[in-house]
């Protein structure tokens, strides 16, 4: 899909990116963000981009990454 959006020169959000737009515009909140998060977890249905995001765009609900 990210080659053929790239062919058209069509822009292709990741998920975690249209949930942090989301934020940003006050249609989530940091409660339903971390529901979604978990629910993503629970089902291992929780990509690495989203994993590395976790820490980094939504690092003011998640905080940094234990280490």
């Amino acid at each position: 899909m990210h080659a053929l959006a790239k062919d058209f020169g069509i822009l292709v959000w990741h998920g975690y990116e249209l949930l942090d737009k989301l934020r940003s515009a006050k249609v989530v909140d940091p409660p339903l963000i971390r529901e979604i998060y978990e629910a993503l977890e629970t089902n291992g249905d929780l990509p690495k981009t989203w994993q590395e995001a976790k820490h980094t765009v939504f690092l003011k609900i998640f905080g940094p990454k234990a280490r």
